[in-house]
């Protein structure tokens, strides 16, 4: 089984699309006791939800992301990317936070939500580089899929579905750099 990092559909096309290279997570209300873990996965498939109002928490200039039909519709799912972590983070102090603000298509409202949601204050942070698969794998959801919940496990392996960069070196480098972490 390969692990799973479901996240907003439009903010899996946003990183599919090079839009943007950094998750930003508090945990899921199913993470537990211990909260989000981002080390358990080095690698992981990016799954894409549709929970939660996705249009009002995200910056109009993300809007074109709600024009892609859903990956979701009919109880499938399409992967259409994942994520290698380059770095990670736990950002404490909203200014660092805030500063974040160029590099995602989350409201700041909906990043201070998240900032706020339980204790201790803070988030996540992990920057990922993402690959698009050459040709999307579609598949049923199951029940154990579901859930308010970060990680879930697959049965496909990264290898046998050939990628390609989101964006390039150079783009990726000039792209990373840009965050001081």
């Amino acid at each position: 089984m390969f692990p799973a990092f479901k996240e907003w559909r439009v903010v899996v096309e946003a990183l599919a699309a090079g839009e943007q290279i950094i998750l930003l997570r508090k945990g899921g209300i199913a993470e537990g006791r211990g909260g989000f873990d981002p080390a358990r996965a080095r690698r992981f498939w990016l799954f894409p939800t549709q929970f939660h109002a996705q249009r009002e928490k995200t910056k109009p200039a993300a809007a074109h992301q709600f024009a892609a039909p859903a990956d979701t519709a009919d109880g499938l799912i399409t992967l259409k990317a994942f994520a290698e972590v380059a770095h990670t983070a736990f950002l404490s102090d909203w200014p660092s936070v805030a500063a974040l603000d160029p590099f995602h298509i989350w409201t700041e409202a909906a990043v201070r939500e998240k900032f706020d949601w339980g204790r201790p204050p803070g988030l996540h942070v992990l920057v990922v580089r993402v690959h698009r698969l050459r040709k999307p794998v579609t598949f049923a959801a199951t029940a154990d899929m579901g859930g308010c919940k970060s990680w879930i496990e697959l049965p496909y392996a990264f290898d046998e579905y050939p990628s390609d960069p989101a964006l390039a070196d150079v783009d990726w480098t000039t792209r990373r750099l840009g965050f001081g972490l």
